[in-house]
This record gives C-alpha cells, sequence and structure tokens, in this order.
C-alpha cells in the first residue's frame, strides 16, 4: 500500500488516513498524539485485510489503543473491530471504547442488523470499558481534545442509520479536525434543532459519507472547509459503479461524488486527500 506525507500544519501529532484494503469503501484513522497515547476512529470494514491493516498499524505505535471512537453502527466503519473481537485477534490493549447507538430495539428495525446482533454482544462482553459519549463532552490524551458536538436525538423516524454518526471535532495543538462520519442530510434538520452550528466551522473536514450522498452544500457552506478528506476508493471518487474502475464507464455510476467535489471547488478548498491514493500520514 502506498504511504503519503502531507504537512497539515497540526502543531504535533500525527493523523493517519487509512485507504482500504479491498475495493469497498470504508472509514479508519489513527491518530498519534504529540504527548503520547493513540486514538483509533472507526478502524475499517469487516473483513481479513482491514483488520490486519488495522491490527498491523496499532503494532507500530505501541500495541495499545487508549481512545477508540465509533462514529455509528455500520460494518464498514467499525466491522474491523468485530473482526479482530470474532477471531480472537485483540492482542493488544484497549483503553476505552466511545460510542452513543440507538437503541437495540431501534437497530433491530434498520439494515445492518444480522452485523450489529453479532458487534453489540462481543463488545458489551468484552471487558473493554464503553462509554457514551454525549455532546458537549470533552476528552483528554495526549495533548490531543476531542469534543463531541453532537449525538443521536430525535432519531426514530430516520429510514436509516447515517444520521444517527456523532459528530466530533478533534483539536491538535494548531489545528482541529472535524469528523462527520455518514452524517447526511436527513439528520441536518435535527442537528440545528439541538446543536451549536457555530461548532461545525473547521479548516479540515472529513467528508461525510465518504464524499457523497450526505449533507448537502448549505451544511459545508458552515464548515467552511480549506482541506478535505475523503474516505473514498477511486471507483467513488470518480462516481463510476460499485467497485467498478473502468475508464470506460467513468462518471456513469449513481453516486454523487462529482457533485460534492465541485461545491468543494466552489467553496475556496485548496487540498483533497483520498484513500484512493493509498494511506496518508498528516502532520
Amino acid at each position: 500500500m502506498k504511504m503519503n506525507f502531507a504537512d497539515l500544519s497540526l502543531g504535533g501529532g500525527r493523523l493517519i488516513q487509512v485507504a482500504n484494503r479491498t475495493p469497498g469503501q470504508m472509514m479508519s484513522y489513527l491518530i498519534d498524539c504529540p504527548d503520547g497515547g493513540v486514538i483509533v476512529i472507526d478502524g475499517g470494514a469487516e473483513n481479513a485485510a482491514d483488520a490486519t491493516a488495522l491490527r498491523e498499524l496499532i503494532r507500530q505505535h505501541g500495541n495499545r489503543v487508549d481512545q477508540w471512537y465509533i462514529t455509528h453502527a455500520h460494518g464498514d466503519h467499525n466491522g474491523a473491530l468485530l473482526y479482530l473481537l470474532e477471531h480472537g485477534k485483540i492482542d493488544f490493549e484497549i483503553g476505552t471504547v466511545y460510542f452513543n447507538f440507538p437503541t437495540d430495539e431501534w437497530l433491530a428495525t434498520r439494515e445492518d442488523w444480522e452485523y450489529n446482533k453479532r458487534f453489540l454482544p462481543l463488545i458489551r462482553n468484552s471487558g473493554i470499558p464503553i462509554v457514551t459519549p454525549h455532546a458537549g463532552d470533552v476528552y483528554h490524551l495526549g495533548g490531543v481534545r476531542v469534543e463531541i458536538i453532537a449525538e443521536p436525538i430525535d432519531y426514530e423516524e430516520y429510514p436509516d442509520i447515517n444520521p444517527t454518526s456523532i459528530i466530533f471535532l478533534v483539536h491538535f495543538p494548531a489545528r482541529s479536525v472535524l469528523f462527520l462520519g455518514d452524517f447526511d442530510v436527513k439528520g441536518q434538520e435535527n442537528f440545528f434543532r439541538h446543536f451549536d452550528r457555530s461548532k461545525l466551522r473547521c479548516d479540515i473536514v472529513q467528508m461525510a459519507h465518504h464524499g457523497q450522498d450526505a449533507v448537502d452544500k448549505s451544511f459545508y457552506e458552515i464548515i467552511a472547509p480549506k482541506i478535505c478528506l475523503y474516505t473514498a476508493p477511486d471507483w467513488l471518487w470518480e462516481n463510476n459503479y460499485y467497485k467498478c474502475n473502468d475508464p470506460a464507464t467513468k462518471g456513469k455510476g449513481p453516486f454523487t461524488t462529482l457533485e460534492t467535489r465541485k461545491w468543494m471547488e466552489e467553496l475556496g478548498v485548496t487540498a483533497s486527500y483520498r484513500i484512493a491514493d493509498g494511506d496518508w500520514i498528516f502532520t
């Protein structure tokens, strides 16, 4: 896997954007805190390749994850953790796992329940401490602050899981990064009813739902990003068909990535970094 480097002027520490090891989309980040400590965000999809890559990355960073944040209950985000749990491959320490999912009863009526009814008992019975983060909570580790700015509220009528993503800021010493998970337009009105929109403003943003079919342009106008992080494989970046990189069908897929990219150009974004290019290490 190609390793890329970019200076984002974080002021200390490193943010690693991990690329997919299979053709499917996924989301996985690791933060190497400036004063010691490791944070994982999501971790990737449920397959041996993503899980093994994550496990090796954790091994390279001291074989301990102090804080593990899960944005929402979808298998392309926390599936690697499920894989490691099910296969007995948690041979590293985990300090605390943070997630705020809807109720099991609600999840049982939505997509991915077959996945979640495996994941939830495993993590709850793992002995790993679990914390439910709420808007306003701030967690500190090694010179980094994680500030929760949105949690699932009034989600009962949501048709799917994506808009139940928690939204949070990771404050490095000199710059912050906004993580949106798979938040989408269905959650926007709820966000504006319950949470502080001024907290969204941030130079660096992880693009919601891999950069397509997510929040609308008005949401990004509030963020006003200068740098975009895309957890998008090449087929998704180019709006090809699912897992297809055929040049003849580029731009003919069902995804809205090209529209999102156009929005970012109009908003004056200066750089975009995608998992299609491999792993990225940001400093």
